[in-house]
């Protein structure tokens, strides 16, 4: 059980920081910066099928409402505490948001984030996904 709580823990920060959600996990993202990206991405991005970033879309935006929501509280919030329960309730509202969208797992997510940063056709792709599901 507590690997289980340490393990989600974990995804929530990745989820947070991969959302571009920078003021909510920036440590997490200079960490990811220092892994070595490119190898794993170009060969797992051609392999995303449609209804993935389909998929990953509706997710997304879902994860971007509760970023801009809990961005305006974070900037409200007066103490320390505050700002870090605030981002703490937001990465597990985005976690949520990504557990509740069918067809993607959150390690999905985070992979097709950490793919299209390395791959600009797999970019377009997901830049296409978001813009349909928008509408």
């Amino acid at each position: 059980m507590k690997t289980m709580i340490v393990n989600r823990s974990k995804t929530l920060a990745a989820v947070a920081a991969l959302c571009a959600g920078i003021a909510f996990a920036p440590n997490v993202l200079a960490q990811g910066s220092e892994q070595p990206a490119t190898p794993a991405p170009a060969i797992e991005a051609p392999a995303v099928p449609d209804e993935k970033l389909n998929s990953f879309a509706v997710a997304f935006l879902e994860v971007e409402k509760i970023k801009q929501e809990y961005t305006q509280r974070l900037q409200q919030a007066g103490s320390e505490a505050e700002q870090q329960q605030i981002q703490n309730e937001a990465g597990q509202k985005m976690l949520q948001a990504v557990e509740a969208t069918e067809g993607i797992t959150v390690d999905e997510y985070n992979q097709i984030i950490q793919s299209a940063q390395a791959d600009p056709d797999l970019a377009q792709r997901l830049s296409n996904a978001i813009g349909a599901a928008n509408q």
